[in-house]
């Protein structure tokens, strides 16, 4: 590279030689050419920045992004005092009236009777019973066998008959000598036969058991009572 270069100076030391040597000839009658370009020198350091220039306009307002994710729910906080008492509601309608309960003026009737020794073959009649566990308000007559209604109203009655022989047992409840309902066993020597009912009842009117004839009437009964009949009010209709 620098060996080029001072090839260049050494053709422009030969050329302006050249050019004095026509000048003289010449007498000043012309000017000098131009001279060759120098060589261009390094570059400078770069220079200190310029002041911060005005504040542009404010751009226009870009379009709506999607939304984003739901983010997630973040820990319980605190639980808060107590508020106050809210202001008391509007009072409500009066209810209907209830039923009247129970009182000591209910009229009570209940009965229980059984045969505490074996009855033997018994007729077709009323089942005199010779043993009385309860008799409630006595509406059980035991020289009849028959209850007599004191207190009209809604009654239960039931009867259990029991055997220890091989003849046939048959027990009717009656009322004021209609029969009502029955029960019936028949087979081994050991057996019993129950039923239910409920009866409306006005004053004076009578309730009993008997057996359906004589040939349904072997009854077998002890100290465990294994006959006997029951009765009471359910509830007075006066």
């Amino acid at each position: 590279m620098y060996l080029a270069i001072a090839i260049q100076l050494s053709i422009i030391c030969i050329i302006q030689a050249s050019a004095q040597q026509d000048s003289k000839s010449c007498g000043g009658c012309c000017t000098a050419p131009a001279g060759i370009p120098g060589i261009p020198g390094s570059h400078g350091a770069p220079g200190v920045p310029g002041p911060v220039g005005m504040k542009g306009d404010m751009g226009w307002k870009g379009d709506k992004g999607n939304a984003g994710s739901d983010g997630r729910d973040g820990p319980p906080g605190v639980q808060g005092p107590i508020g106050r008492p809210g202001v008391p509601g509007v009072k409500g309608e009066r209810g209907e009236k209830g039923e009247q309960g129970l009182t000591n003026s209910q009229p009570r009737s209940a009965f229980s009777v059984g045969f505490s020794a074996n009855p033997g073959r018994l007729t077709v009649g009323p089942m005199k019973y010779s043993n009385i566990i309860t008799n409630v308000g006595s509406n059980y007559n035991q020289g009849t066998g028959k209850f007599v209604c004191a207190h009209p109203g809604t009654y239960v009655f039931q009867f259990t008959s029991g055997s220890a022989s091989t003849g046939n047992i048959a027990t009717r409840i009656m009322k004021n000598g209609q029969r009502i309902l029955s029960a019936y066993e028949s087979g081994s020597s050991y057996k019993s036969a129950t039923n239910m009912v409920v009866l409306e009842l006005a004053a004076y009117d009578e309730v009993w058991t008997q057996p359906l004839s004589t040939s349904y009437n072997y009854y077998y009964s002890n100290g465990n009572i294994y006959c006997s009949f029951s009765g009471f009010l359910l509830y007075s209709t006066s």
